[in-house]
């Protein structure tokens, strides 16, 4: 049966473009089928080099040996696309069209997915060229012969000579054959025999890829429900599995770049090499800018105020001890030495005075106050935005140091260890660097900090303070606060702390006391730090990366920020493993484990890998999930991007709550995704690569000692995950477990285990399901929202035309009706054929997926935001000066930067422009998504 012409003209060829670079996702008609060339993130792990004497050292020198990633190159996906109808007339066509999508000339076969035969013969062929070569070899020497006689009469008579050989011996062995029978039979008999033999010594002895008697996937992977797989991989999740990968993590401190770091690194690519199911482990080291303590360097010292008598005046009156109280018993020699990151150097003198949080307004009505803060030395409490931008805040407004304390949250927690607040003797560490003006490496913006990458000065980094900073404990802060008592002027209740050990809280004045500040770090200009990241290959779109990834360093030991994450990263990829290996399972689209370094320093780690594969992130990046302080708490929290909205939510559904016998959806509420912050590793993947991201987690209201050495093992297992919960004010609910549901130390991981189930299930559904299960519909919701927000926080004062922007979401919403309709008719035609899917069903498939995947890329924006050209995404992109989390304007700030950022410069028509420039890239991307 042939296709009828108006029918043939509806097939067009797809091309998918780089996206980056003035995407088209226009389709052009063509006769060729489809094909796909995988590529890889990452490259094979490779042996580091012995360190020697320099282990001793606190940060490890850089390593003798390199390894840079092999970076495959691919073409861009090529695959088949059906012409959307864009009328409802013509959707009742649509289904029509996909069945008849398998009458070609010659008619294609119908294949499940994914024809692993086709990619079987493909590979095999091209293992076999070594046959063409040697016929060419024959060739020639064929013709040598013809020219040489000599040649010729040699090769004939050692040729009669091998004939009458063996004719002898086929004569004698079939003389001793006919005692037996038949010796035509009995000769064939022998080599079924020989050639059986040789099969089972191939698979016994693995010499290729069959059978998994060794612990390695078997060949041809196979492919399952994605609902048996998701209830196999929830029985799968061990409480003990967790409880093992906590305890050796958060054995001892590992900030970035120490013994203790390349200590936990090891472990962790030890670990994924022990799951023998990835194709890939590597470790990729990079050499960024670091800065480490420097005890001996580092001073805070109250010198009494003004009015003493000049020969009193630099009396010392209370000097801060800077270091952190003993978290664990014997252990205050292994706790690091308090520090900011990659903070500035700095001796200075100056009066006290208390900011509160540290926000711009916190110091604008310190100015309405009258209060100087011209050469201060400034005392703000962490909280409400990143302490880098309250150090930056204070250098604007003229101060010369800031010092940073972490308060409670409110009087009736109590510290630990009989509640789970910070302790007074704690001190929470930080970092100085503006990662909202640039993350990664502050020396190598927008390149990788690879062995021979340069370097620029110091002084060009927009991302570095340049005043000093401390971090103290409140036992030390309290000293200083009291001191200024009647000067300046009397606070109001909401800068009032919550710990006790100050009468009256005042803002300081020129005149009171003063304060000596000593920074004195050691900089690293070449620090080696390491990724670890494994890969499990995809079978079908294998160049499509979903990456799940979770920092392991930490200021100290780190069990909530970040191992817990890790630790459910590592039980997700054991469990994926297993099925991997047990089952001869693979997933369709490539799976990526990653173990962030540097994260807590300027998110470095993860920077510096998203610019180093940034070329192939743009174009097949599909998801980024991330796990920071991943389990702090009971409440489950998520900010993301609105694509992955209903991947999340249908998770949250399979997962229940034991403690208020309800599923984690229940509990969540009918709320929207929030949009991302900004202060994690999804920052580089969403803003800059274009990879549709999201962060999620248990936490708690009112934070917990993150960034001391009181985060431990002990606060988690007493706190972080609890064996009792408080579900209201006054019911407090402790259950009962079995025995295999418990650890070793009789712990049940209640939540860890929760979210380990949510993470998975989302990692099976994209990467195995058959279309990407993107929500366009929730991005156009969600769109709709940022911009009520943003109208919100332009004000009356300041007007903006948003017609453009609604055309662009009217386009999103049309278009995501329309793919919603394609998936319908697509499924409905699949079902009927029997689970099955003509090759051609499979090329239009591949490009719709390509398309949604491509849908955020055309939303970057190549030369960057206005002062911070790094950020490349026009949406999805933190504010220069993010308002705090206490303001009405918080809701959505991580959106519409540009357009924020000049609404607080005061500059209408440049907000005006880029909200211009946002609708105008916004309606393309959504005509990309179908046209």
């Amino acid at each position: 049966m042939n296709m009828p012409d108006e029918e043939k003209s509806k097939l067009y060829l797809y091309s998918v473009p780089p996206p980056y670079d003035d995407l088209d996702d226009s389709e052009e008609t063509a006769a060729s089928s489809t094909s796909s060339s995988s590529s890889s993130c990452s490259s094979a792990i490779n042996d580091r080099a012995t360190q020697s004497a320099a282990e001793e050292r606190q940060l490890i020198p850089r390593a003798l040996v390199r390894h840079e990633p092999r970076r495959a190159s691919s073409d861009d996906t090529v695959s088949l696309d059906l012409s959307t109808p864009r009328s409802s007339t013509e959707a009742s066509g649509l289904r029509r069209e996909i069945i008849q999508l398998d009458i070609v000339e010659p008619p294609p076969s119908t294949v499940l997915r994914p024809s692993i035969q086709s990619r079987l013969a493909t590979s095999i062929k091209s293992k076999l060229t070594f046959l063409n070569r040697l016929s060419l070899k024959l060739n020639v020497f064929k013709g040598l012969g013809s020219r040489f006689q000599f040649i010729s009469a040699f090769c004939h008579s050692v040729n009669s000579q091998y004939a009458g050989i063996t004719s002898s011996v086929s004569n004698s062995l079939n003389a001793r054959l006919e005692k037996f029978g038949n010796p035509l039979l009995i000769k064939r008999l022998a080599f079924v025999f020989m050639l059986s033999l040789g099969m089972w010594i191939v698979i016994a002895t693995d010499l290729l890829p069959f059978g998994s008697s060794h612990g390695r996937p078997s060949w041809p992977p196979q492919h399952y429900e994605l609902d048996s797989m998701r209830e196999f991989f929830f029985n799968k999740v061990s409480a003990k599995g967790i409880a093992t990968q906590i305890q050796a993590l958060a054995a001892l401190p590992h900030m970035a770049g120490t013994l203790g770091d390349m200590t936990m690194a090891d472990y962790i690519a030890q670990q994924f090499r022990d799951i023998n199911a990835f194709d890939v482990v590597e470790t990729k080291e990079y050499d960024v800018f670091l800065t480490s303590a420097n005890p001996s360097g580092q001073r805070l010292a109250l010198l009494g105020d003004r009015k003493t008598p000049r020969d009193l005046r630099r009396q010392v009156v209370y000097e801060a001890n800077l270091t952190e109280i003993e978290a664990e018993p014997g252990t205050f020699d292994r706790q690091p030495f308090p520090i900011h990151g990659l903070s500035s150097a700095g001796n200075v003198t100056g009066h006290v005075v208390y900011a509160n949080y540290g926000t711009k307004k916190d110091f604008e009505k310190l100015t309405e106050l009258g209060i100087s803060l011209d050469g201060a030395i400034v005392i703000c409490r962490y909280g409400l935005v990143h302490e880098s931008l309250k150090i930056k805040a204070a250098e604007i407004y003229g101060a010369a140091g800031v010092v940073l304390f972490r308060d409670k949250p409110n009087k009736d927690v109590a510290s630990y260890p009989d509640g789970r607040a910070i302790p007074e003797g704690a001190v929470q560490r930080g970092s100085a660097a503006l990662r909202n003006w640039g993350p990664g490496d502050p020396l190598t913006r927008g390149w990788a900090s690879t062995a021979v990458a340069g370097k620029d000065a110091r002084s060009n980094s927009t991302s570095l303070v340049k005043i000093p900073s401390l971090p103290v404990s409140w036992e030390d802060t309290k000293h200083f606060l009291a001191a200024l008592k009647g000067y300046g002027k009397k606070v109001d209740n909401s800068w009032i702390g919550q710990f006790s050990g100050v009468d009256e809280w005042w803002t300081g004045s020129a005149d009171g006391p003063i304060a000596n500040l000593q920074n004195s770090p050691v900089e690293h200009e070449r620090q080696p730090i390491w990724n670890v990241i494994a890969k499990i290959e995809g079978t079908e779109q294998s160049e499509k990366a979903v990456i799940l990834g979770a920092h392991r360093d930490a200021w100290c030991y780190g069990a909530s920020d970040a191992l817990s994450g890790t630790a459910v990263m590592l039980e997700v990829a054991r469990i994926l493993g297993y099925i991997a290996v047990e089952f001869t399972w693979r997933p369709l689209r490539s799976i990526y484990f990653a173990s962030w370094d540097g994260t807590e320093q300027n998110l470095m780690g993860a920077t510096e890998w998203v610019e180093d594969n940034a070329d192939i992130l743009r174009q097949d990046g599909m998801v980024y999930i991330n796990l920071d302080q991943a389990v702090s708490g009971t409440q489950f929290h998520a900010s993301g991007n609105p694509l992955l909205e209903s991947v999340l939510l249908a998770a949250l559904g399979e997962v229940y709550d034991p403690f208020r016998n309800q599923t984690v959806r229940d509990l969540w509420g009918n709320r929207d995704l929030p949009p991302l912050e900004g202060d994690k590793d999804t920052l580089p993947f969403q803003s800059f690569a274009g990879i549709a991201s999201i962060d999620l987690g248990f936490s708690a209201p009112g934070g917990y000692p993150t960034r001391t050495c009181f985060d431990n093992k002990e606060w988690l297992n007493k706190f972080g995950d609890p064996s009792e919960v408080l579900v209201s004010p006054d019911v407090l609910v402790q259950l009962s477990f079995d025995r295999k549901d418990l650890a070793d130390d009789g712990h049940p991981y209640v939540f860890h285990k929760l979210l380990t189930q949510i993470v998975g299930a989302m990692v099976i559904r994209l990467a195995d399901e058959m279309v990407l299960p993107f929500d366009i519909s929730s991005y156009a919701r969600s769109i709709t929202h940022y911009m009520t927000e943003l109208e919100a926080y332009a004000g009356n004062s300041n007007k903006l035309e948003y017609q453009n922007l609604i055309k662009g979401i009217s386009t999103l919403t049309e278009s995501a009706l329309q793919m919603e309709n394609w998936n319908k008719e697509w499924m409905e035609s699949f079902m009927s054929m029997g689970h099955a899917e003509t090759t051609t069903m499979t090329a239009h498939r591949w490009s719709r997926n390509s398309r949604l995947t491509n849908f955020d890329k055309h939303l970057l924006h190549m030369d960057g935001l206005p002062d911070r050209d790094w950020f490349k995404h026009v949406i999805f992109a933190p504010q220069m000066w993010p308002p705090s989390v206490q303001d009405k304007s918080y809701s959505a700030s991580g959106t519409f930067a540009a357009v924020r950022d000049a609404l607080e410069r005061g500059d209408n028509d440049e907000a005006q422009r880029w909200l211009d420039q946002i609708s105008h890239q916004l309606y393309d991307a959504a005509q990309k998504l179908v046209g």
